[in-house]
């Protein structure tokens, strides 16, 4: 029984977490970072009005993949110039992506 007990011993010793020590002057150096991030507002241009980025770009779905032509991830922004040509689409975050 001594095989068990050294065991038990280690997996109750594993259970206790110590926390590790942190001075007075960090933890105000932290408090002081987190008030300064919450005061933040965030910065406008001055004089131009700010529209959301447009993601979207106008095309239409591919149904096969033809050499040269580029194509445009409507999810990710990615953008892809294909070299040979397939019988199946190009797919890009689970969906099929758009020839520009």
């Amino acid at each position: 029984m001594v095989g068990l007990e050294s065991s038990m011993e280690m997996a109750d010793s594993a259970t206790k977490v110590k926390a590790p020590k942190v001075d007075d002057a960090e933890k105000e150096r932290q408090r002081a970072f987190l008030a300064q991030l919450r005061s933040r507002t965030p910065e406008k241009a001055a004089g131009k009005k700010t529209k959301a980025p447009s993601r979207a770009k106008k095309g239409k779905k591919m149904k096969k993949a033809a050499k040269g032509e580029t194509y445009y991830c409507t999810v990710c922004g990615c953008e892809v110039v294909c070299t040979t040509e397939s019988e199946s689409p190009i797919v890009c975050c689970e969906e099929v992506m758009y020839v520009i």
